[in-house]
């Protein structure tokens, strides 16, 4: 006994000393950021006095490094350039890059790219082109080929050509932009390209025809159209699949033609092509020619199914420029048979409906009503409620007020479209009731497949360790008296717990390590990655950002200013309002001077109805969404319908977003050489900061114990975990605060849950589901990919300050965890899905869905322990060690990894979070072990309601 005494009080005095080094080791490492930040301001001063001719500081490294940030925002004429250049081939190690360029490490390659790229000479070029050539991860490559780019050296088109044969898309589309770069260059190289049968060396040259201009490209794009024309003999005697890629060649250079050499489509061969794309192409171009006789070819086209909608939309383009116009399409209007062809003409129409209105107050008004009336009757009514929401003149409503009245008796289906939007005396006038919604619940009735689940999960957390007691004591378990066995089994039960808390506290250092290698990894590579470099062309994706709110009126605005404020090459802005009941609509109305509008769009995902949908001219990027309450899954599964985007970024609408942070998380997809169908970033509660236009300009932690625990929470469920199972490839939860999808794996597993959707099931944990859900899409497909997270991405949000808000936060927290488990049960321990199925989904059942229960029971058992005097020095300290001291040196590595790079808090509120770090554990960390086996309870009795949180806003 007293040997195992000796042990356990020097494991103690360890896990003590190294809380300590953890400690010293934050302040230290504090202190050095922001010695750090001092230096590189030294630095750059020194390079301003070496472009003086002045001399120069002695730390190269270091200087070298500046070079590269300080280029990324001036602009160095070609003498001061070479002068730097010089200056660094001569005190560069050579020798050194060349050989680090032929490292084993991914990152060494690339910082020695970086360096030949600063020395820039022949020499540089040539060893870089070596490297290009024999490069086989595909990342590395795409960097190598940037830096050559940049150097501008015709030399290298040739080699930079060849690594595009047999390469995959994702490497050609980025390095045919930076080909592209070249210009002229690789314009008078084309001669040496044309007759070059591989179908990557065609996509390379129409993607060049796309900005640059020459009569010999547009003979280029001929040939390819002509190509891929289905009735090509050259064609019919390729393979199937050569085929179909040169009909996509054929279609790409088409749209090129369409938009840089439009003349040249307007042939008959093209506009009554067989081929309804290339058709529908064909039509588009005809927006470059503004003329009469135009609009009535486009007016023919209407009768065309394949191409009406595309004939469509380039009427109401030329009409945009050309308004006199208008008049054609009236008379066409007024003289069409067919109902489809008076639908597509009203579109058009619909968007000059001002002029028609105003019309109505003049003599010659007959005309004016009619096409009013029958837009009315064919649902375009968007414009006009918004222009009797805004009008003053009571003439003119009056007019308008007499036509609706006038489809109202023949269609009982308008005043629901009208009603819901009109102001309240506009209503009143037509006889019409302002309608109540009511928010739709979404767990309303019981999955029973669910409850079966959790009965069986509580009879295996309870029954669990009575099973193992009875195996281990089998030869003397009806021979001891019960008393004794009640002893023993308590005894036991501590040990057990003690078991428990140490394997999963393994578990979560196991994960701190991986979160350090995950961490060092991206911000190294995060360095590497010029500005630049990250704004060109296809270098990353084009995203739309979806944002559902529901009685968001308190953050809102701030939250849409962060929003509009993004980083980003490429974007636009989803806001869905789903179903409020306060006033979060109109507020966003009249902030951002929005204006309901007829939008179409495909449901092709299952939703509940759209009501309406906003937008202002000045804002292109920003579309407001009304939809009818069906919860956050739903709300998304709207957005993901009206995207335009390759990608969708799901964030809460009460949360802001870093001005870099989708850059930081989209520029992950530039360090893997697979598809990355999701990616995750980071979350920082913001309570306690200070907000303005949608900026943090002070980050702090409040005075709140309750959001102090949260941030120790957050800490150490973000680093600890997320960072750890993405480095180990077995992510399975992005939080939807913030996650970016790949829109087509989306709408391929079929959307979030949803009771509209294809599953018909709702879940309040959409976020981890939908992770699951693409994991195993992608596993049963044999596809490649990888799940990511960027720990420097930064989502801020407000979490719960009160005990009701947060207890309600939990229980939905865990029963979408369950559900989802339950959901994908066929996954677990299952060698088909990987260390997926056989590590991440058994740690999951095991340490959060069993583990509550477990340590529940524990607590009990401790308890009675204490109460009849079983507890000895060993159990007691074993436990300690167990859920004390390994939980408070996790908590503590999590702050370490949190702040390793980035300055989040000021000292004092790292003290705090040091503070709030050990005393957790003594209360707040059982507590919400029981809130989570409440949650579990919850959904046995009451799966309808799972409680609201209070919202304070934003702090200005």
């Amino acid at each position: 006994m007293k040997g195992s005494l000796m042990i356990y009080l020097i494991i103690i005095l360890i896990l003590m000393f190294m809380d300590g080094i953890i400690i010293v080791v934050l302040f230290m490492n504090r202190s050095h950021n922001i010695k750090k930040v001092r230096r590189g301001r030294k630095y750059q001063h020194e390079l301003i006095r070496l472009i003086i001719g002045e001399k120069l500081s002695s730390e190269i490294k270091k200087l070298i490094e500046s070079y590269r940030k300080i280029t990324q925002s001036v602009i160095l004429d070609k003498k001061h350039q070479n002068k730097l250049k010089n200056y660094f081939g001569l005190e560069i190690n050579q020798k050194k890059v060349v050989k680090d360029i032929r490292s084993i490490s991914k990152l060494k390659r690339m910082q020695a790219a970086a360096k030949l790229g600063l020395i820039a000479s022949d020499y540089a070029r040539e060893t870089l082109e070596k490297a290009v050539w024999v490069e086989k991860d595909y990342p590395v490559k795409l960097y190598f080929v940037n830096i050559l780019s940049e150097m501008q050296d015709a030399r290298s088109i040739p080699v930079l050509v060849e690594t595009l044969i047999g390469a995959h898309r994702w490497y050609r589309k980025r390095v045919n932009v930076l080909i592209g770069n070249f210009g002229e260059a690789f314009h008078d190289y084309l001669p040496h390209l044309i007759y070059n049968e591989a179908i990557e060396v065609k996509e390379l040259i129409i993607d060049f025809a796309k900005k640059y201009f020459s009569a010999d490209l547009k003979e280029y794009l001929h040939l390819f159209i002509n190509y891929g024309d289905s009735k090509s003999d050259l064609l019919k005697s390729e393979p199937l699949q050569s085929r179909a890629i040169c009909c996509e060649l054929a279609y790409q250079a088409a749209s090129v033609m369409a938009h840089i050499y439009p003349k040249e489509l307007d042939q008959e061969k093209y506009l009554l092509h067989a081929d309804p794309k290339l058709r529908n192409i064909a039509v588009e171009a005809l927006a470059y020619t503004l003329s009469r006789e135009n609009v009535e070819r486009l007016l023919g086209f209407l009768q065309d199914k394949a191409v009406a909608r595309t004939a469509v939309h380039v009427i109401a383009k030329i009409i945009e420029v050309k308004p006199d116009y208008i008049q054609m399409i009236v008379q066409a209007f007024n003289e069409a048979k067919s109902l489809q062809v008076k639908e597509q003409l009203a579109q058009v129409l619909s968007l000059k409906i001002e002029y028609f209105i105003m019309k109505l107050i003049t003599r010659s008004n007959e005309s004016a009503e009619q096409i009013i009336t029958q837009l009315i009757r064919l649902g375009r009514t968007s414009e006009i409620v918004d222009f009797l929401n805004r009008n003053k003149n009571i003439d003119l409503e009056n007019q308008l007020l007499k036509l609706i009245k006038q489809v109202l008796t023949e269609d009982d289906n308008l005043a629901q479209a009208l009603s819901p939007y009109l102001n309240e005396h506009l209503i009143k006038k037509c006889g019409l009731k302002k309608p109540q919604y009511i928010r739709l619940n979404n767990h309303k009735k019981k999955d029973m497949r669910l409850i079966v689940g959790i009965y069986i999960l509580i009879f295996v957390a309870v029954g669990i360790f009575p099973v193992i007691y009875s195996i281990r004591y089998y030869a003397v378990l009806f021979e001891r008296p019960y008393i004794e066995q009640l002893y023993r089994y308590i005894i036991d039960f501590n040990y057990y717990i003690a078991f428990y808390a140490t394997s999963i506290n393994i578990v979560y250092l196991i994960l701190l390590v991986l979160s350090f290698f995950n961490v060092r990894k991206q911000s190294k590579l995060w360095q590497l990655k010029e500005q630049s470099f990250l704004f060109k062309e296809n270098m990353l994706p084009a995203i739309s950002v979806i944002a559902p709110a529901f009685n968001e009126e308190k953050t809102i605005v701030e939250s849409i200013h962060s929003l509009l404020n993004l980083k980003y090459p490429d974007y636009e802005l989803l806001v869905i309002n789903d179903g409020s009941t306060d006033g979060t609509l109109e507020l966003l109305i009249n902030t951002f001077k929005l204006k309901r509008v007829d939008y179409i769009f495909e449901y092709k995902l299952a939703t509940k109805l759209v009501r309406g949908i906003y937008r202002n001219d000045a804002m292109p990027n920003l579309l407001v969404i009304d939809k009818e309450g069906g919860g956050k899954a739903d709300a998304l599964n709207v957005g993901i319908n009206i995207s335009q985007k390759e990608y969708f970024c799901g964030i809460d609408s009460d949360s802001l977003l870093d001005k870099e942070a989708l850059l930081k998380l989209a520029a992950m997809q530039l360090d893997v050489g697979v598809e990355m169908p999701a990616l995750g970033g980071n979350i920082i509660p913001v309570n306690g900061s200070t907000i303005k236009q949608g900026a943090i300009t002070k980050l702090g932690i409040s005075k709140n114990k309750l959001v102090r625990f949260q941030t120790i929470e957050y800490m150490r469920a973000f680093m600890a975990g997320r960072l750890g199972w993405a480095y180990a490839g077995s992510l399975l939860i992005i939080s939807g605060a913030f996650g970016l999808f790949r829109k087509e794996r989306v709408m391929g597993v079929g959307g979030y849950l949803t009771s509209s959707g294809k599953y018909e099931k709702d879940t309040v944990g959409e976020d981890m589901e939908l992770v699951v859900r693409i994991n195993r899409l992608m596993r049963e497909m044999g596809l490649h990919y990888k799940i990511g997270y960027a720990y420097h991405a930064n989502c801020f949000t407000e979490v719960p300050e009160d005990i009701k808000s947060l207890k309600n936060q939990r229980y939905r927290w865990h029963r979408g965890l369950i559900d989802t488990i339950i959901f994908h049960r066929s996954m677990l321990f299952n060698l088909r899905y990987g260390h997926i199925g056989f590590f991440a989904m058994p740690y999951y059942f095991i340490f959060e869905i069993l583990g509550p229960f477990i340590e529940v029971q524990g607590y009990l058992m401790v308890f009675l322990a204490l109460f009849l005097g079983l507890l000895n020095i060993e159990i007691i300290l074993l436990l300690f060690i167990a859920t004390i001291l390994l939980g408070i040196l996790v908590s503590l590595s999590s702050i370490l990894i949190a702040e390793k790079d980035i300055k989040y808090y000021q000292t004092k509120d790292i003290m705090s979070l040091i503070f709030y770090a050990f005393i957790e554990n003594f209360g707040p960390r059982q507590l919400f072990s029981f809130w989570r086996v409440g949650g579990c309870l919850k959904i046995l009795w009451k799966t309808d309601e799972w409680g609201k949180l209070k919202r304070k806003g934003f702090k200005r």
